[in-house]
């Protein structure tokens, strides 16, 4: 007898996933309740393991950095030998204290936001691009890029600026998160990252070894 078998109950008829049948060849009801347990149960793990396998890993191959004359400016990496990446973004998001809820009265950021997405400010461009470097409010025209809002860092935002991988957006994003605060305390001669500050050689070394 196999060895796995040493340990299968015989004495329970019906309480398996795969089920037994009752006198007369007929399911029982504890076989039934058994396998809508095991089916609830294997449709479960099927969602955990599908939710886990869709957030992308973030890499830092985007930063940002104030120059000489005050202008925000930004810096994005690709990991394509084409230097081609996905689907660029610079959404802006109302930073509320937790269980604070919007006043109906507030002024609405981003009046083109639908009823269905959060609102932001920015700007979002689709398809695939080269990646650049540009102020950080006047992304490239050939983007096309839909803008909103101020062309300025607002005060009570967090800013999120990434990219997508150009051959599949579940593998990577380049990314790096602020807001105006944050922005204002890096040194100069730094950029920010999603590591933190550090000089722009350490991010290109950094950006480099990501990939």
């Amino acid at each position: 007898m196999p060895s796995w078998e040493t340990g299968r109950r015989t004495d329970a008829p019906g309480r398996g996933c795969a089920g037994a049948r009752g006198r007369g060849g007929t399911v029982d009801a504890g076989t039934r309740r058994a396998r809508r347990v095991c089916l609830a149960t294997a449709l479960s793990s099927a969602i955990l393991l599908s939710a886990a396998g869709c957030s992308p890993e973030l890499r830092p191959l985007a930063a940002v950095y104030v120059d000489q004359r005050g202008t925000v400016q930004a810096l994005l990496r690709s990991c394509d030998d084409d230097g081609r990446i996905a689907s660029p973004w610079l959404h802006g998001t109302v930073v509320r204290p937790s269980g604070e809820a919007s006043s109906d009265d507030a002024e609405d950021p981003a009046p083109e936001a639908s009823a269905t997405e959060e609102p932001w400010i920015g700007w979002d461009s689709r398809g695939v691009h080269k990646a650049a470097d540009f102020p950080l409010f006047t992304p490239p025209p050939s983007w096309a890029a839909e803008t909103r809002g101020p062309r300025t860092p607002q005060p009570g935002h967090r800013y999120e600026l990434g990219f997508a991988d150009p051959d599949d957006s579940y593998v990577y994003n380049g990314t790096v998160t602020f807001d105006a605060r944050r922005l204002a305390e890096v040194p100069p001669g730094e950029v920010l990252t999603l590591h933190g500050t550090m000089t722009r050689e350490a991010f290109e070394d950094l950006a480099a070894e990501a990939c």
